[in-house]
């Protein structure tokens, strides 16, 4: 349904677009590849469409499928997250190509980003150990105790990441708006699989 949403208000919105339009831009926030109307308007909601149906794939290859069970309605919502987050952005990328928000949308896609990180970091815990879905290393695959110890450490992480992207997103010069996001996401990746790795450790000991 918010594939099919994302659509209409796409179809609607390529009337208005000139025939070329800017599809990605620079860290200084100017455009630097032009791409046509169709694609600026569908390629993000054939992305969303693919991944709603992907979603409902891969948990039914997993190995792990049948840990599924005790966390289903957390791959859901984590699911939701993504593809309602997406949709999001897409709005903002259109309406940066309309005039509508202006230079804004530079700070508005970060901002999204920031608590999309901050939604899925809260609910981290209570995935179990899959293929798919969590931090996934070598040593949280090799024990659910890891698993769970790493999962819970970077759930209690991932939430002031989230806030503090958002608030660097409003801070920082536009020239500089993706460290908003690369500089929080890389370090609370790292922290992560370190930590899953010094866990690890203690577990041989």
């Amino acid at each position: 349904m918010r594939a099919v949403l994302a659509v209409v208000l796409g179809m609607v919105a390529y009337h208005h677009l000139p025939a070329l339009v800017a599809t990605h831009y620079d860290l200084a926030g100017k455009a630097d590849r032009m791409g046509s109307r169709l694609q600026a308007v569908l390629v993000e909601p054939a992305t969303m469409l693919g991944m709603i149906l992907l979603w409902h794939v891969l948990w039914r290859i997993d190995p792990k499928k049948r840990n599924y069970k005790s966390f289903w309605s957390t791959y859901r919502y984590i699911g939701g997250v993504i593809v309602v987050f997406t949709a999001l952005t897409y709005l903002g990328s259109l309406g940066q190509l309309l005039n509508i928000v202006g230079t804004s949308s530079m700070r508005f896609m970060p901002t999204v980003f920031g608590i999309m990180i901050l939604l899925l970091a809260n609910v981290l815990p209570r995935i179990q150990p899959n293929w798919w879905v969590g931090i996934r290393t070598p040593w949280t695959l090799s024990s659910a105790t890891n698993w769970n110890r790493t999962h819970r450490l970077a759930g209690h992480l991932g939430i002031p990441t989230g806030i503090l992207m958002v608030i660097l997103a409003w801070v920082l010069p536009k020239s500089m708006i993706s460290l908003a996001v690369l500089v929080p996401i890389l370090l609370w990746a790292l922290i992560a699989v370190v930590a899953s790795y010094v866990y690890g450790r203690q577990e041989e000991h």
